[in-house]
């Protein structure tokens, strides 16, 4: 199954689940995603608008990782920035954090796509 070898270039971290009838790859540990998930997308990144999103993402992680969500402020920081991701906040979300402010999207050139030779 390509999970499984996805699940095997990235170390062998997270786990595969079976959710709403579909297959998932998922890592939850912070350090696994610092150490695993950032470095590959920071060297392959997406040749899309998505890799706006891949970025606002790694600035959520960078706030887990510095434990600054433990802080009314890190946790207002981390929910501004979901505010900016591709869905937004959902209407339970907006509801507990009324003072979210959704920051830039980060501006992502046109792609170019490389020469695959």
């Amino acid at each position: 199954m390509i999970l499984e070898q996805i699940k095997a270039y990235f170390g062998g971290i997270g786990s595969i689940r079976l959710k709403n009838n579909s297959v998932h790859y998922e890592i939850f540990n912070v350090k696994d995603i610092v150490n695993y998930v950032l470095p590959h997308f920071d060297k392959y990144f997406m040749i899309s608008k998505k890799h706006a999103d891949y970025l606002l993402f790694k600035e959520i992680v960078l706030i887990l990782q510095q434990k600054r969500h433990l802080t009314e402020s890190g946790l207002q920081d981390i929910v501004n920035r979901k505010a900016s991701l591709n869905n937004g906040l959902s209407d339970m979300l907006k509801e507990a954090f009324p003072l979210t402010k959704p920051v830039p999207r980060p501006i992502v050139p046109e792609p170019i796509i490389p020469n695959p030779y």
